[in-house]
């Protein structure tokens, strides 16, 4: 060994000799290296290794003591672990990749829970699944939220996802998902008669990456002549094509359109913010449903805590989260300049703690699939 080698960490990692200068106590997760002596048997040529009585007299035509299929699973069973899949990222990723694989020390705690909220979000859906977002105070980043836990469920999930812009008040779902507005519910909504294939429906969406949308409509006049039974027309259609519907709502729930997002709703999303008026909100919006007949989206709803601006000394942080826990699942989002912008949202621009609850918020979308 060259004395390069000899103080290389990665020389030594790739001969499969630990490293001197980093104690093997320091390295999280690390085995120690132990040389086992070879056995008598494992010097034994396959020549010398001759057959059992039993295993002769199986040949020979006897009936062997058990099933064939039992006695080989006995022989095979100590013999056989579980392989640990291949790390991601950090030293065990380096490990693996520096070894081609012959040291394999697996994924971390943090990366096995990484995986698992991956395989919630990718979980099977057998039927349609709505989910509403919604609250009845405007400006604590409702559209964000809808955007992004959109392209977090798109970009994990193997069947397509839909979102729809149904806030009659000039929605803006379009600009933070592509950069422009667009006009496409209203649209749609007079020409649903004449939709009957996909080729058709998408001359009225848009799409980013493997997300598709239905813009809202830009004219406040026209949205507010939306009614429910077109939202149902449009769902019917949509529906079709796609079982995992998105919808960003207006914060009139006294809207025309409301009662039919809400009855077609499985999974409502409460957006709430950082100040006593928006934790107050986000909790008068579940008793709402509650008092008009929405008890299961009341019990099932996911109450999402965006940080935006500062907020007040004055403001108890550990009161509002106790308020609206006591309400409903909760989330709170980092503050992210990105997403306090304003501008059209890019997953790769979002910083990781933020991206890490919008992950979550999906995976809480999923596991009520069903439910």
């Amino acid at each position: 060994m060259s004395a390069a080698e000899s103080w290389d960490p990665a020389a030594q990692l790739a001969r499969g000799r630990p490293n001197p200068l980093i104690p093997a106590a320091e390295v999280e997760g690390a085995p120690s290296l132990v040389t086992v002596p070879p056995t008598k048997n494992d010097l034994l040529p396959v020549e010398e290794i001759t057959p059992t009585d039993q295993s002769l007299s199986s040949a020979a035509g006897a009936v062997p003591a058990g099933p064939p299929d039992s006695a080989a699973a006995a022989v095979e069973r100590p013999m056989l672990s579980q392989a640990s899949p291949r790390p991601r990222a950090g030293w065990r990723a380096l490990a693996y990749d520096i070894t081609s694989g012959r040291w394999n020390p697996g994924p971390s705690v943090h990366e096995l829970k990484v995986r698992e909220r991956e395989s919630l979000i990718a979980r099977r859906l057998d039927r349609r699944h709505v989910t509403a977002f919604f609250c009845l105070k405007g400006g604590i980043s409702k559209t964000s939220t809808t955007a992004a836990t959109s392209l977090a469920l798109s970009d994990l999930r193997p069947d397509p996802v839909f979102a729809i812009d149904a806030n009659p008040d000039a929605g803006d779902l379009a600009e933070r998902l592509v950069g422009e507005s667009h006009a496409g519910i209203s649209a749609l909504a007079r020409d649903i008669d004449s939709i009957h294939s996909l080729e058709a429906l998408s001359k009225y969406t848009v799409t980013t990456g493997r997300l598709t949308m239905l813009p809202g409509e830009p004219n406040p006049v026209l949205g507010d002549s939306l009614r429910a039974q077109d939202f149902e027309r449009i769902l019917d259609v949509v529906g079709t094509y796609y079982s995992l519907v998105q919808v960003d709502c207006g914060t009139g729930v006294t809207h025309p359109l409301m009662s039919g997002i809400l009855e077609h709703t499985d999974t409502a999303v409460i957006p709430a913010a950082w100040s006593i008026t928006g934790a107050r909100r986000a909790a008068e919006t579940i008793a709402w449903l509650r008092a008009n007949g929405f008890t299961r989206l009341a019990g099932s709803s996911i109450v999402v805590l965006t940080a935006k601006d500062l907020v007040s000394g004055q403001v108890d942080r550990g009161a509002v989260l106790h308020h609206l826990r006591k309400a409903a699942d909760l989330i709170v989002v980092p503050a992210d300049p990105h997403v306090a912008d304003g501008a059209q949202l890019s997953w790769e621009k979002l910083q990781r703690p933020t991206q890490e609850a919008y992950l979550d918020i999906a995976a809480a979308i999923t596991s009520r699939f069903m439910a």
